[in-house]
């Protein structure tokens, strides 16, 4: 679901990048203020589990594949206010360093990929689990919300897009959505089964904002976390399917693909590192390890700024 640069006007970029901006601040805020503590280490792993997680795509339909976004996973674990913080990081991470996503449109992006999935995934999770503390509710919430979300900002991304003059937005909307129907489910699956297996090992993880673990179990589970995530990065990464995701197929059936460009080039562009462009597998592994550990430090940089960021939360 990224756009890259040349898909939306200045006035549209301009724009996205206020409201990111202002939503941003407004988590910022809202994280100082309300939201259940969570130490840095946390903010850190997370950053790089969804950043790790985001490089598997995986067939979904014909011609098409998808990744997790992860952004209601997240909102779930920590908070929709920190939740959008760890999406901006990722997200900004992966234009500026990887060309995944273009810099003009990173404000779209974060709108699209990091606050609709953390303010609706999360919304709609609270609203369902509201009134039962069990696991079922909890996880009920958390699939649909999560499916939601997806489709929520799939259709944010039309949106930007009409409004860019690519495509009018009663040709484009319709095709979108079904394309991410396909990633929905597997957004919605995924987030499931991470949650399964977290709440199986933490019962007394937060899942809607509900609880704060003590923090030693925070500390435990942010570990976990980074090392899955280095994994990931490291030995699956290079198996990623090199079907187009859900943008890239509909720019290519609609015909607005060769309006891409790059603006910035990446350093490691494509998850890629140059000197080892002769082993394709292994160049994607470090350059996957390199951005795995990059989010982790900002994330947990963010983090530090946070009430809660010490590693020892007794409630």
């Amino acid at each position: 679901m990224h756009i890259p640069d040349g898909f939306v006007t200045a006035p549209v970029a301009a724009g996205t990048w206020l409201a990111a901006g202002a939503l941003l601040a407004g988590g910022l805020a809202t994280a100082r203020r309300r939201e259940e503590p969570a130490p840095a280490t946390m903010l850190g792993s997370l950053a790089a589990f969804i950043f790790a997680a985001q490089m598997i795509n995986v067939p979904v339909a014909p011609g098409t594949s998808g990744h997790l976004v992860g952004a209601t996973l997240v909102a779930l674990l920590v908070g929709p206010g920190r939740g959008m913080l760890v999406m901006a990081v990722v997200l900004a991470i992966q234009a500026l360093l990887f060309q995944d996503g273009g810099i003009t449109a990173l404000g779209a992006n974060v709108l699209d990929m990091g606050a609709a999935g953390c303010l609706v995934g999360w919304g709609v999770a609270s609203l369902v689990s509201r009134g039962s503390d069990s696991p079922r509710a909890r996880l009920a919430g958390a699939v649909l919300g999560a499916f939601l979300a997806t489709l929520v900002g799939a259709t944010l991304v039309a949106l930007w897009l009409s409004l860019s003059g690519l495509y009018p937005l009663g040709g484009i909307l319709p095709l979108v959505l079904v394309t991410h129907a396909a990633i929905g489910v597997l957004e919605a699956a995924l987030t499931g089964a991470v949650l399964v297996v977290l709440l199986r090992w933490r019962p007394d993880l937060p899942a809607a904002g509900t609880a704060s673990p003590a923090g030693e179990r925070w500390f435990a589970l942010a570990g976990t976390l980074l090392g899955v995530a280095l994994l990931l990065a490291a030995f699956a990464a290079p198996f990623a399917s090199s079907l187009p995701d859900g943008l890239e197929a509909v720019a290519e059936r609609l015909g607005f693909a060769a309006r891409e460009r790059v603006v910035l080039p990446g350093p490691l562009a494509d998850y890629g590192v140059p000197a080892l462009a002769r082993h394709a597998g292994l160049a994607t592994a470090v350059a996957g390890v390199l951005g795995t550990a990059l989010a982790a430090v900002l994330g947990w940089l963010i983090g530090r700024g946070l009430p809660g960021a010490g590693e020892r939360i007794h409630r």
